[in-house]
């Protein structure tokens, strides 16, 4: 199928655009493309926002984009932070947690992260005004390199989709890292300032580096679930950084 098909398989995994389907194969052979489809995510929702920010109280206008954002991605990722943040609240062998994190029913700490990083996103959102396309732009290219960053850089579970697509990625893991990567640089560089696109950089690489070395400390592996929370969490620290030094711009 080749880049045609390693693109519809990265957007049909990553949002709910009528592109087709694909195939986790192509999927993690295509990884590279993950911060493309984050930067086409950015612009989709961030024209949305623009829209309601003309019309609306800022802060309405800011959780309605919020809102748009979970709905191109169908909430696929959210149910990530749901998941591990029950896993981290136990305490116990990584067996252990490993059991709490793919266990269908949910806890006070999966709801209580979830609550904290879609507060927390859906605030920042209605702080940023006219920068909001931009901002979700940036983040979102940067949040879904960051779920390369972990996969790259994780020991795959034995088990699950998520096992399936990380070994995939590293049977071509140069290649997705180098182009990823680049495709990264390339649109963050593009959209901010040098000094503005070093630091979000920089900062958007060593939290999932970090944060997956976390992990896999904790669990001994890293799943679908936590690739997604990092995706969660990557955009979440973005979109914080660039309404610290959207002044800057």
């Amino acid at each position: 199928m080749g880049l045609i098909g390693g693109l519809r398989s990265v957007f049909s995994f990553l949002t709910i655009l009528p592109i087709g389907s694909g195939t986790i194969d192509e999927m993690g052979r295509y990884a590279f493309f993950f911060p493309v489809a984050g930067a086409i995510i950015g612009a989709i929702s961030g024209s949305a926002a623009l829209i309601l920010f003309r019309f609306l109280d800022q802060s309405l206008a800011g959780w309605l984009t919020l809102l748009i954002l979970l709905f191109l991605t169908g909430f696929n990722h959210i149910d990530g932070v749901l998941d591990l943040g029950d896993a981290l609240m136990i305490r116990g062998s990584p067996e252990r947690r490993l059991e709490v994190l793919h266990d269908k029913h949910h806890g006070i700490g999966g709801y209580t992260a979830l609550f904290f990083v879609l507060v927390l996103t859906g605030s920042v959102l209605s702080l940023l005004g006219s920068n909001i396309f931009l901002a979700l732009l940036v983040a979102e290219t940067l949040g879904k390199s960051a779920m390369l960053i972990a996969a790259g850089l994780g020991r795959p579970y034995i088990k699950g989709v998520g096992s399936a697509f990380i070994s995939k990625i590293k049977e071509r893991l140069l290649t997705n890292f180098v182009l990823g990567m680049g495709i990264t640089a390339i649109l963050v560089f593009a959209s901010c300032g040098p000094t503005f696109a070093v630091i979000l950089l920089t900062s958007s690489i060593l939290f999932p580096a970090l944060w997956t070395f976390y992990l896999q400390s904790v669990f001994g592996y890293i799943t679908g679930d936590m690739l997604g929370c990092t995706g969660e969490l990557t955009r979440l620290l973005a979109l914080l950084i660039f309404y610290i030094l959207q002044g800057a711009l």
